[in-house]
This record gives structure tokens, sequence and C-alpha cells, in this order.
């Protein structure tokens, strides 16, 4: 069950990450994709100062190779897409449309890693999504559009991103991994995008807030990786830890209420909670 606390950690610093991003987007005039390849990059940053007092560890060879360019071509996608619907498209709802990569973890981890499907596991999945509809059914400001297909499309290479990683932590320690992952990933975005990138660092470089957000989201992301990596390492299967982070499609709004005073939809906010957690209880058995 250690994989499943340290999932829950994981959880809990990325919940917070998505709340960051969202308010750090509305406020900084710059780039969405620009913005989310350079967290990315803080994220390696942060990781490679905590690896300077764990210490490296990561074999290159035959095996790791191809799986790792692999890894940075899904993650450029991965990430590309997500903050580009993550602009246009409201959290709550973001959240939600995020559920569809349960789905994804699901099929892919039992075709791919021939992790053992049944009836809990289908059940803690189905739950998690249908505390997140809860919310979203009678949420009128949210519209269905391009841009909302994209987030559902980022989640497929979220998910496929996951099998990639469960594959990859084997090969050293988890802050090691993450370093290169994040780093690569984040670095191949900003120099493909390289014109978009110069023009929106040239508009940002001076901004406080720019530097806060990444630096803020690259703290999360680094210690909450680090947890979501060590709960690989504890036996933890794609398709049951996947639909777990997705959990954030409940948490988030149910954040709002303690920490943004939003009182709307309280007893349906409370309704989605208890739901979600019958689907972790499934998740984790």
């Amino acid at each position: 069950m250690a994989w499943f606390w340290l999932t829950l950690i994981y959880l809990l610093f990325l919940t917070t990450a998505q709340v960051v991003n969202k308010k750090a987007l509305n406020k900084l005039d710059i780039d969405e994709v620009v913005f989310g390849a350079s967290v990315q990059v803080a994220t390696a940053v942060v990781s490679l100062f905590l690896v300077a007092l764990t210490g490296w560890s990561f074999t290159f060879n035959s095996t790791s190779i191809p799986i790792f360019i692999g890894m940075v071509v899904v993650y450029f996608f991965a990430v590309s897409l997500y903050y580009m619907g993550l602009k246009k498209v409201d959290l709550s709802l973001t959240s939600i449309l995020d559920s569809a990569g349960a789905i994804f973890s699901l099929i892919l981890g039992t075709l791919i890693l021939r992790e053992n499907l049944d009836v809990g596991k289908v059940l803690g999945v189905v739950l998690i999504i249908c505390s997140g509809l809860v919310l979203f059914l009678k949420n009128k400001g949210a519209s269905f559009n391009k841009f909302s297909l994209i987030i559902i499309i980022s989640s497929f290479f979220y998910a496929l991103g996951a099998i990639f990683d469960k594959k990859l932590n084997s090969f050293g320690n988890p802050l090691s991994y993450i370093v290169l992952s994040f780093g690569f990933a984040g670095l191949s975005i900003l120099l493909i995008h390289y014109k978009r990138t110069i023009k929106a660092l040239k508009g940002s470089f001076r901004d406080k807030s720019f530097w806060t957000g990444i630096t803020t989201n690259g703290l999360l992301y680094a210690f909450g990786f680090w947890s979501l990596f060590e709960a690989y390492n504890k036996g933890g299967e794609v398709s049951r830890m996947f639909p777990i982070t997705l959990s954030g499609s409940v948490l988030v709004p149910i954040a709002g209420i303690v920490i943004l005073k939003e009182r709307n939809n309280i007893p349906r906010k409370i309704i989605a909670l208890l739901i979600m957690v019958a689907g972790l209880w499934f998740l984790g058995k």
C-alpha cells in the first residue's frame, strides 16, 4: 500500500500546481506552450539540485535509449497540447476532460504492460470519472469545443507517457529520471518552437510573475513526480495509479471552497468528493 499513499502525495502537489498554472496563464500575456515547456525545464533544474544531495543514477543502454527517445516525443505532444488547451478552457472543465486519461491508462496498462484487469480496478476508474461528471453536467458556463478536444488528446499522450515512465524508472533513481525526462521534453519544445520562445521570453523576461510561476511549479512538480516514481518502485501499476492522479478533477473544486471561498454548488461538490473517495478505495485495494 506504500505506492497508494505516495500517489496521493503526488496528487496533492499536482492539484496545487494545476491551480498555480491556471492563475499564471490568466495573469501573464505569454505563449502558453512556452510557459508549459518552461515549467518542465524548471522542474528539471529543481530536481538536479535534489540529485546533488541524493546521488545520480541512470543507465543508458540499447534498451533504455529507444524508450527514452519515445518518451521525449510523447511528452512533447502531451505538454504542447495540454497548455494549448488550458489557455482556452476553464480549469474546472479541463480537470474533467483530463479524466479521459483514466480510460486510456486502463487500456494501455493492460495491453502494453500486461497489468491485470479486474472488476475493482474498472469500478474505481468508473467512479472517479463519474465524480467528475457530477460536477460538470450542470455547469452551464462550460462548453465543449476544439480546445476541449485538444485536452482529451493530450490526456491520451499523458497516459502513454506514464507507460514510458514506468519502464524508464527502472533504469535509475526517480530524481535522475525526472532531470532527464523533464529537461529533454521541455528543451525540445522550446527549441522546436524557437521563434515563439524568443518572442515570449522577450516579453516576459522582466516579469516577476513569470519567474514566480515557473519556479513554484518547478518545486511542486519535482516533489510531486518524485513521489509518483517512488510509487512505481513500490509496485504501483499504471492502470491503478494514473486514474488516482486524475482525482484532481474533484479536488480542485473542493479546494476552491476552502481556499478561494467559492461557495456555489457545495452539495454537488461534496457528493462528487464522496464518489471519488469510493473510487480511490477500489483502486487502492
